[in-house]
């Protein structure tokens, strides 16, 4: 062969091989999810599967692609079926899968048969290599093992074990297994429809496909609601005991939906006067705006009640505040929800909160993220606030009309995920990948726009269907007055939001109930800790006094048990600043509360050690 033939044939082929290879790495990676089973139309059940299989594997599943959604935006994540009434024969879904062109395919099962534990499937009968599914299989297998704590049954080729070959794997191009989460008949089924363990199911899967796949980053858009589903869940509320009790109790929520339920929230409530308020120290806050709310810090702005809204009515400051004490360190979710209208028709008309903030003091809040919406262009914002520094995070959508709204904010401190709804819809969503843990405090913010408020409130995330609402005097108590109350809220697989559950309970052994002194002390306007959460290595103590006296200062554990005292003489009027590093430096990571006494007034706030 001519050489010069010879060299343009040869680069040609490296080329085209270039070009091939490229191709399929640059390609999106492609996850397919297989909820086993399911009804037909008319709710029949044709493969006579329990529904705990049905549920589970639908639950499982759906769960499992707003995890991917969240975390690898990067790949495209498919679903055989999205509704309980969604059943594909084994073919379809086969071919659902090649169509595709998946990378990857998960069939979500459960066992039957009395056993325990949990078992991954492979076959020799799919498109793909038999290494490959092996080792796919036996990484599924060991991440449910770990992740589920489940018994190890077995990960396994299909026809050696069962006699035959699982249609959903055979000539599959994918490489994919079969996984039997656990057993619809036997102890397991308890794992089986408990919503945390449904989450760490779908935790292990996502896990097995990033160790199996890699290249996973960046966080999706909020999914579609599965095939058009806009019914609303519903949540309501019973306490063990009836609606007197002691003190502590248990709380049973039933949440129903015609999918599913995937996030459920409560708040405990206490009444002072004719006012519901809530333990800010214990991660719950509630202002119905009747009047100004004593527990605020103010700042920048003209902050009043008008007609049983909270207004902010400068039009000159581009950074209002309106600030409260919230302890936001449960690591567990939390909701954080206010009606909103903007008044203004001209200027940035502009409005949003602070949440996770560490120093609402501070211009942007310390470390928080500000979730701000914009009339000005139609945009809502996510920002995180970094050592004080403004930085965009996301952007999305939201169109102002200067009519009343309902937003809410969840966000997950495990995770990472933030996402912001409007008027119960879902408008933007992100994932941080080193998230904010800890926050002290939450914030209102407005930029030269005449806004009113309503209804502020922040519930916490429960894992199932009852919840323990202590009761009692201590300060540490989710209800410290005769009068309380339970709400809740859940959403479901769609995006859909229920309406507020409702539950007034009277505890019998408390006496406060009329008078409006809040019995919420954690950090008063005179009392200042930072940084707040505190690694203990330097702590700062602000302290303003109306005349110059001797203070005591007292660190305790959360029990009461007294751990440190120290005594400052304030040689000036309105502030002091100690340091008191010396009382946290050594003392165990956790939560604390520590005492300012100046013989005349008592403040007490809240220290997170970590």
């Amino acid at each position: 062969m001519n050489i010069y033939k010879y060299l343009n044939h040869t680069i040609g082929i490296m080329v085209l091989l270039a070009v091939m290879l490229f191709s399929k790495t640059s390609r999106a990676q492609v996850v397919v999810i297989d909820p086993g089973h399911g009804y037909t139309s008319t709710g029949a059940d044709p493969d006579g599967r329990t529904e705990t299989e049905h549920a589970t594997a639908l639950a499982v599943g759906l769960k499992l692609r707003a995890k991917l959604q969240n975390s690898c935006g990067n790949w495209t994540v498919r679903m055989t079926r999205t509704t309980r009434n969604g059943w594909v024969s084994l073919t379809q879904r086969r071919t659902m899968s090649n169509n595709w062109n998946a990378d990857r395919f998960i069939s979500i099962h459960c066992n039957g048969g009395g056993g325990t534990g949990t078992e991954t499937f492979w076959s020799r009968s799919s498109n793909s290599p038999n290494a490959s599914n092996s080792r796919f299989s036996r990484e599924i297998q060991d991440q449910m093992v770990a992740e589920g704590q489940w018994v190890d049954r077995r990960s396994s080729e299909d026809r050696p074990y069962l006699g035959f070959t699982l249609g959903v794997l055979n000539q599959n191009n994918a490489i994919g297994i079969l996984n039997e989460i656990g057993f619809v008949d036997s102890a397991d089924r308890n794992k089986l429809l408990n919503d945390t363990w449904r989450d760490r199911f779908a935790d292990a899967y996502v896990t097995a496909l990033k160790n199996s796949l890699g290249n996973c980053s960046g966080g999706g858009t909020p999914p579609p609601p599965p095939s058009g589903d806009t019914t609303a869940p519903t949540t309501s509320i019973g306490a063990s005991g009836g609606t007197t009790q002691a003190g502590d109790f248990t709380a049973n929520f039933t949440d129903n939906d015609n999918i599913e339920v995937t996030r459920r929230f409560y708040q405990a409530l206490e009444k002072y006067g004719d006012n519901w308020y809530a333990n800010r120290g214990n991660g719950f806050f509630n202002d119905n705006c009747n009047v100004l709310y004593s527990g605020y810090t103010i700042g920048a702005g003209n902050w009043s009640i008008n007609n049983k809204h909270l207004r902010q009515s400068n039009t000159s400051s581009d950074n209002t505040q309106l600030s409260s004490f919230l302890s936001q360190n449960s690591g567990l979710p939390y909701l954080y929800e206010f009606a909103a209208k903007v008044e203004s028709t001209s200027g940035p008309r502009k409005f949003g909160i602070h949440i996770m903030a560490s120093d609402s003091n501070l211009s942007q809040r310390g470390n928080s993220y500000l979730i701000w919406f914009s009339g000005e262009d139609n945009k809502v914002r996510i920002y995180e606030t970094v050592n004080n520094v403004l930085n965009t995070r996301a952007i999305g959508d939201t169109p102002q009309d200067n009519k009343w709204a309902n937003y809410k904010i969840t966000y997950s401190p495990a995770f990472g995920v933030l996402e912001v709804f409007k008027n119960n819809k879902s408008v933007l969503k992100w994932t941080d990948t080193s998230p904010i843990k800890n926050g002290s405090s939450i914030s209102l913010r407005t930029n030269k726009t005449v806004v009113e408020f309503d209804d502020l409130k922040v519930y916490k995330f429960r894992a199932g269907s009852s919840q323990t609402i202590t009761a009692g005097s201590a300060v540490t108590k989710d209800m410290r007055r005769r009068n309380g109350k339970v709400k809740s809220l859940v959403r479901d697989a769609a995006g859909n939001w229920s309406t507020p559950g409702n539950l007034d309970v009277t505890i019998s052994s408390l006496s406060k109930q009329n008078n409006t002194i809040l019995d919420d002390t954690f950090l008063t306007n005179t009392v200042v800790v930072y940084p707040n959460p505190t690694d203990g290595k330097k702590l700062m103590l602000t302290y303003n006094s109306s005349k110059t006296s001797e203070i005591t200062i007292s660190l305790f554990d959360i029990t009461g048990k007294l751990i440190h005292q120290k005594l400052d003489k304030s040689n000036k009027l309105n502030q002091g600043n100690i340091e008191i590093s010396d009382m946290v430096h050594k003392i165990p990571n956790g939560t604390y509360l520590l005492k300012i006494n100046n013989g005349t007034q008592i403040n007490t706030t809240r220290i997170i050690k970590q």
